[in-house]
């Protein structure tokens, strides 16, 4: 993991690993901490992997006050662009689409979900009732429905009784406090890092199964509905039995694949802490 900073404006990109092309997703505030951008960049080397595919989880951070940000974004745009890495990014919080350029990856909220969706239906096949967080939008909600699952209404949706529960609020919105309230049979990540480490081990002692948000998001990079939904579906299937939960056999997954063709595995594995 390396940073690499921009010389025209203030930003960076945090760089899971070298000499191959990258995804990940770019933000902007007046501070975007480096820390949380290099947690990120991890996850989607960890979604590059378990698609079988030999590139790297990048994530960039443009730090602007809100009256510089289209001159900020716009040089590093340009900058990064010129790196000539092939890199991919997605809009992230404080950026618009289409103001990436040549660097954008659209984001795909109908794929998110389908992928989402398949994961909870796959480690939960029986699933009828499904309770989610505040991030939902209306492709979550479609796909739901789509799916013949039942909208469970919640004033606080990580103490509901459902099957599935639909989670991507913020990094580590799960931590083990949380995951003990949990009246759920499995956690479906709709973003990125939401469980910690610690609150994995309370879900595997309290029989929540908790899914990979590396497999569970990846629908965007898959690319159509029905692959997306096969793909996730196969992907968690591999893992369900794993004796350490979903989550821990989805890292050994994308581990070994990875171990074909790096000679040193990254440090760290993608969960908050």
């Amino acid at each position: 993991m390396f940073i690499r900073k921009t010389t025209t404006t203030d930003a960076f990109v945090a760089v899971d690993l070298g000499d191959v092309p990258g995804h990940g997703v770019v933000r902007l505030a007046p501070k975007i901490l480096q820390g949380g951008a290099k947690d990120l960049a991890r996850s989607v080397t960890y979604t590059l992997a378990s698609l079988e595919r030999r590139g790297t989880g990048v994530s960039a951070g443009v730090n602007s006050t809100p009256d510089r940000r289209d001159a900020a974004i716009a040089a590093f745009a340009a900058e990064v662009a010129g790196w000539d890495a092939g890199y991919r990014l997605t809009a992230g919080k404080g950026v618009a689409a289409g103001e990436l350029g040549d660097l954008e990856a659209p984001s795909n909220a109908v794929l998110l979900a389908a992928g989402a969706v398949a994961a909870g239906l796959a480690a939960c096949p029986d699933a009828g009732t499904a309770v989610v967080d505040g991030s939902a939008g209306p492709a979550l909600l479609d796909e739901l429905a789509a799916r013949g699952l039942s909208l469970v209404e919640a004033e606080d949706p990580l103490t509901a009784t459902a099957d599935l529960l639909f989670v991507g609020s913020g990094v580590g919105a799960i931590d083990h406090v949380a995951a003990d309230r949990l009246q759920v049979r499995v956690m479906v990540p709709t973003g990125p890092l939401p469980i910690t480490t610690r609150a994995v081990a309370h879900c595997r002692r309290n029989g929540v199964l908790a899914l990979p948000d590396f497999v569970t998001t990846a629908g965007p990079l898959v690319g159509e509905a029905d692959a997306v939904r096969d793909t996730v579906s196969t992907i968690i299937g591999d893992v369900l039995g794993h004796g350490d939960g979903p989550l821990l056999g989805a890292c050994e997954l994308a581990e070994a694949f990875m171990a074909g063709w790096l000679t040193d595995l990254p440090f760290g594995r993608p969960m908050a802490a």
